[in-house]
């Protein structure tokens, strides 16, 4: 079996299922119910609102992409958190490392596989976003960040809970670690940074300047909120176009490309654990000389 194989295998598989379909049907129904009721509620002009159209299409591409940000961080660990160790549940993962299959494709083709339907869900709700360049106040160049933000999040999250597949025999396990991770990965760099700037003086002056005025955009932000995609995120909006930015041997990178590498770098080191990890399992072949099987030639002694 080749990757190639392995992967049109995973795929026939996955895209057969019904609760793929209904995935992305209640996906885009969810996302397309949000933003109905935020138009519904906040484009009433009758000469007394105060917000413009402008205001309306940046919340509402405030609105739709954290609320995609959070379903794709909770809905990839269902993909690739079980693609290891559900193989050896089945007892099919013995079969996969007898084959001529490596253990870089094996990864590879399970990983591709399971992130295909979170890029599916990114993709289908494009036309969603395009619904704010009907009102204005967002550029393009914000769409694409943040769809570049949202890739590298699958991305991380994928490969993470792909690792825990092969480090945790249970599934359930691995993917209770995986989702913890994920929860982790929001709040714990929030708290901490809380926690380290919880003097008096600090809140004081958040409440009397505003989040958006405070030193945690204006300035460089700490490297704590490095890892946070919320942050990242809030980079693209316009109120965080002033944020400021972390510099790297002379060269400013904003939030959201900085925090795009680091997942990168980091979605590749798990990947490259993971295979290891499937490396460990393989049994060690040796190369051996071919013994040729020569016939035992008996004599008869003819008396």
């Amino acid at each position: 079996m080749t990757f190639l194989a392995l992967l049109i295998k995973e795929l026939r598989l996955r895209m057969r299922r019904e609760r793929t379909i209904w995935l992305i049907v209640l996906y885009i129904l969810l996302m397309g119910l949000i933003g109905w009721f935020f138009i519904g509620r906040f484009s009433n002009f009758n000469g007394s609102g105060t917000m413009t159209l402008n205001d309306i299409g940046t919340y509402l591409y405030m609105l739709l992409s954290i609320v995609q940000l959070f379903l794709i961080i909770f809905i990839t660990p269902a993909f690739t958190a079980t693609a290891i160790n559900g193989e050896k549940e089945r007892q099919t993962f013995d079969l996969l490392l007898c084959s001529r299959i490596s253990a870089f494709s094996l990864i590879g083709g399970k990983l591709v596989a399971g992130l295909v339907n979170a890029f599916l869900l990114i993709a289908a709700a494009i036309p969603l976003f395009s619904l704010v360049f009907f009102f204005g106040g967002i550029s393009p160049f914000q769409i694409i960040s943040a769809l570049l933000i949202f890739i590298s999040t699958t991305l991380i999250t994928g490969t993470f809970s792909l690792f825990c597949s092969t480090l945790i025999a249970r599934p359930a396990v691995s993917t209770s670690v995986a989702y913890m991770a994920c929860v982790l990965r929001i709040f714990m760099p929030l708290i901490l940074f809380l926690t380290l700037y919880s003097s008096g003086n600090w809140f004081q002056m958040l409440s009397s300047v505003g989040l958006f005025q405070s030193p945690l955009f204006l300035n460089q932000p700490s490297p704590l909120l490095l890892w946070n995609p919320i942050l990242a995120l809030l980079n693209t909006y316009p109120v965080g176009n002033a944020m400021g930015k972390y510099i790297l041997h002379g060269v400013r990178l904003s939030p959201w490309l900085a925090y795009v590498l680091l997942d990168l770098i980091a979605a590749a080191l798990f990947f490259l654990l993971s295979v290891y990890m499937i490396k460990l399992a393989t049994p060690l072949r040796l190369p051996g000389r071919k013994k040729s099987i020569v016939p035992n030639k008996t004599s008869a002694n003819i008396s």
